[in-house]
């Protein structure tokens, strides 16, 4: 069969695909671990240098005061608000940044060097919002899965930042369980209406229900608690890591890194060029 100018172009375009796909997977396997790495770059460098993030910080935080205006007003009992740390009032990109400038991934043992080192700056507006829920009346509870091995150093950073009452009574770090349920109800138990939470990641509003699901009951919880958002929630926004990435398949910790760099290809939502 004879093949016409429009075939071959077809035809040389397919040949392009196949070998740029080969190219790839290729790469993937034998550059796995560093490309991990590098996709990782953008997210930090936006962190560190934009203005939008800084934005992105004041507007949750003053969010989070007009918040709790509004509910202190009708609060009868002490109240208390409960934010995460990592990410939502400490910053943890200069960690990131090492981890890209050494082409390394997250391990405890150097994340608990970061921690103990208790350098992390404080995001913008945290502190700010820190002391204005004290000034209204408030209690500030800092619930964060950190390890509970370096809660002297957590304390440390909290204090030199000048935090309010970061105390064995009001930090409440991770001892067996990432999942916040039984933290949070310290607080209740204590005689607190938790009037606010604010965190980077779903699962710092346990009762959302998001601890170990995958993304799509994830994004099925956060829509069906849309009108709290902005309320009762507030979220911060982080690019570089949470628990979303492990929503997108069981067992993804314990991948490759070829693996992982499959899946990552395969959860975009790409255009389909027409």
């Amino acid at each position: 069969m004879k093949k016409t100018p429009h075939s071959l172009k077809r035809l040389l375009i397919s040949s392009a695909a196949v070998a740029a796909s080969l190219q790839f997977l290729t790469g993937c396997v034998t550059h796995a671990p560093e490309r991990i790495s590098d996709q990782s770059t953008q997210a930090v460098l936006w962190l560190q240098n934009s203005g939008e993030y800084q934005a992105l910080c004041y507007q949750a935080f003053n969010a989070a005061k007009d918040a709790v205006d509004q509910a202190k007003a009708s609060q009868t009992k002490p109240w208390a608000v409960v934010v995460d740390l990592d990410e939502t009032m400490l910053d943890n990109s200069p960690y990131a940044a090492w981890l890209l400038h050494n082409q390394d991934s997250y391990a405890s043992a150097t994340w608990a060097a970061w921690c103990e080192a208790a350098e992390a700056p404080a995001l913008p507006g945290a502190l700010e919002f820190a002391k204005y829920v004290i000034a209204q009346g408030g209690a500030l509870f800092y619930v964060s899965n950190r390890s509970d091995e370096v809660f002297d150093a957590t304390v440390k950073n909290l204090q030199a930042l000048g935090f309010p009452e970061p105390t064995a009574s009001r930090v409440f770090l991770k001892t067996d369980t990432s999942n916040k349920q039984a933290r949070f109800q310290k607080v209740t138990d204590a005689g607190y209406e938790i009037v606010l939470m604010i965190g980077d990641n779903l699962n710092d509003f346990p009762e959302i229900g998001t601890w170990h699901q995958a993304n799509e009951p994830r994004n099925q919880a956060t829509a069906s608690y849309q009108s709290e958002f902005g309320q009762r929630f507030i979220v911060l926004p982080n690019p570089s890591y949470g628990d979303w990435e492990a929503g997108m398949a069981d067992g993804y910790h314990g991948l490759s890194a070829a693996e992982k760099l499959k899946l990552r290809s395969e959860s975009l939502k790409p255009w389909s060029g027409e």
